[in-house]
């Protein structure tokens, strides 16, 4: 039971450094969007992936352990949860104590990613609502006003002083 546990809180350890390295990429991302550099944001992005996969093969460890120490003692498997596996060891203060630390470290850690994310997913916000205001201002840029022609109906036939062009052609 001892290196269940035991293993339980490397696996966490183990987890604390990647979301660790994973607050650092998040921190670098934001940098990278505040200076709205494409290719880097890109880079990041690939390395955020690659320690996201880190990180779900360590909880998937982190699963196992939990469900082996529950079947060890007795308790049902299913939807077992850190918090349950402190409770189990009631008996073994150390092993609690070291287990109920590591959990709060990593909770700390997920709080501290969870605001950054937030915080970089207000940054994107703010640059997409930028990309459609200026949108908006080139569209209102190429509108001319329209004439006063009217139809035999007697409706205005939206003719324009200048001629229509496309948003993107090249020829302006």
């Amino acid at each position: 039971m001892a290196t269940l546990i035991e293993t339980l809180i490397q696996v966490l350890n183990e987890e604390c450094e990647v979301f660790d390295q994973l607050l650092a990429v998040s921190q670098e991302k934001t940098r990278v969007i505040v200076a709205n550099d494409i290719e880097r944001l890109q880079q990041i992005t690939d390395k955020e992936q690659d320690v996201l996969t880190t990180i779900t093969n360590l909880e998937r460890r982190r699963e196992e352990a939990t469900v082996d120490i529950a079947t060890v003692l007795g308790k049902n498997p299913k939807g077992v949860t850190l918090t349950d596996v402190i409770g189990y060891l009631e008996g073994q203060q150390e092993m609690q104590n070291r287990l109920a630390d590591v959990h709060d470290r990593l909770l700390a850690r997920v709080k501290q990613l969870s605001a950054e994310n937030q915080h970089n997913a207000m940054l994107v916000n703010d640059q997409l609502e930028m990309i459609q205001y200026n949108l908006n201002v080139l569209q209102g840029m190429r509108q001319a006003p329209e004439t006063g022609t009217y139809n035999r109906g007697a409706y205005n036939t939206g003719d324009t002083y200048a001629p229509v062009q496309g948003y993107f052609d090249s020829s302006s």
